[in-house]
């Protein structure tokens, strides 16, 4: 880990105090260099110093200025911020209390329309869950796929059972520690003479650390991939950004041979998304469900004069091939396919049906 290089890109932030939460978004930054790219949850929020003297209009504009100097999407969501600061500013005069003002900044967030974003104080907190849908039903996988017989991981990130000679894994999250994902690596790793095809069914997997996405994504792939480009918001123009920079994963020794489905749904977000880009290049990949969440901003933490807390995207994902921007779009499936009412009624997964008779078709031919 190269402490150096992370106190240079902590100096690029605007200098502020070197407070607790500063140090620890040090920290977030130079663990990035060391390979720990999302930092999700990371650091807490803390409300010891109320900063009783702080006015309305300093939070305003310190607020707006945050989002100004490092937010990545403007551009690509067609979002003049500029102009917000012109229609929103005028309202602080009539703000009234504290409450008000959270909702006032709540307002200009939601346009937006970023699940990275979070503004958090001691008495509200506000993140944007638009995108998140789903029709995952595990009582209903439990009792017509796995005969009752689903296994959970220590955490619960994780659960997985036989259907036929397929293993199904419900990759619930990416968040936590390295140790479970380790764990599923050494099952599929073990599957691999036993099983004909891996379901991993992402629905409800809204993300967490990259570097445990990237752990999985290693059990499949058998050559030096680009799994996504990325570029920073750069200088004071929210249009310009860093150079485009490259990042890849290196092969196990052994990886999973047999055909893989994913199966996608709005609910996938984030980190989880990342896990879907490196896949997806795979010739043994196929991803079946609905578009992904689309959430690719990396946000760091940042803090408000009056001591709320508020996350901020800083960085744009790009495909690893087009360098095409999925941010508030999503990651489209092979297939598109949703489940009915009736599916559901009749005790059927529409999208995990199609996936067992995929895997089985390409094993039977």
């Amino acid at each position: 880990m190269n402490w150096f290089k992370g106190i240079m890109i902590y100096q690029g932030l605007r200098p502020t105090g070197f407070s607790g939460i500063r140090f620890m978004e040090l920290l977030c930054l130079t663990f990035f260099l060391g390979g720990l790219i999302s930092c999700e949850s990371f650091i807490g929020s803390r409300f010891d110093d109320t900063r009783d003297t702080v006015t309305n209009e300093e939070v305003f504009d310190h607020f707006w200025q945050e989002f100004s100097d490092y937010y990545p999407y403007f551009q690509h969501k067609n979002v003049n911020w500029n102009q917000f600061y012109e229609i929103y500013r005028p309202s602080v005069d009539s703000v009234n209390s504290q409450e008000d003002l959270f909702d006032l900044l709540e307002q200009m967030i939601y346009q937006l329309r970023d699940g990275h974003i979070v503004l958090e104080s001691p008495f509200n907190r506000y993140q944007y869950y638009d995108w998140y849908q789903s029709d995952y039903n595990s009582n209903l996988i439990n009792a017509n796929y796995l005969n009752y017989q689903l296994q959970e991981g220590q955490t619960g990130v994780y659960s997985y059972g036989r259907i036929q000679d397929i293993l199904y894994v419900h990759l619930a999250s990416f968040k936590g520690q390295k140790k479970p994902y380790k764990q599923l690596a050494q099952i599929i790793e073990a599957s691999n003479n036993n099983t004909n095809g891996i379901i991993l069914d992402l629905r409800t997997n809204g993300g967490g650390s990259d570097v445990n996405a990237h752990l999985i994504a290693k059990e499949f792939i058998n050559n030096f991939i680009r799994i996504r480009w990325i570029r920073y918001r750069n200088g004071p123009d929210h249009y310009s950004y860093s150079r485009w920079i490259s990042n890849e994963l290196t092969p196990k020794q052994h990886n999973y041979k047999h055909p893989v489905v994913l199966i996608t749904d709005r609910s996938v977000f984030s980190a989880a998304e990342d896990f879907v880009l490196a896949l997806r290049q795979l010739p043994n990949v196929f991803v079946v469900g609905q578009f992904t969440g689309g959430g690719s901003g990396n946000p760091m933490t940042r803090e408000l004069p009056n001591g709320w807390i508020i996350k901020v995207p800083r960085w744009q994902v790009g495909d690893p091939l087009t360098k095409e921007l999925y941010e508030g779009i999503g990651l489209e499936p092979d297939v598109i396919l949703m489940q009915r009412t009736l599916d559901t009624t009749l005790g059927i997964d529409r999208v995990l049906e199609f996936s067992i008779n995929y895997i089985n078709n390409l094993n039977d031919n």
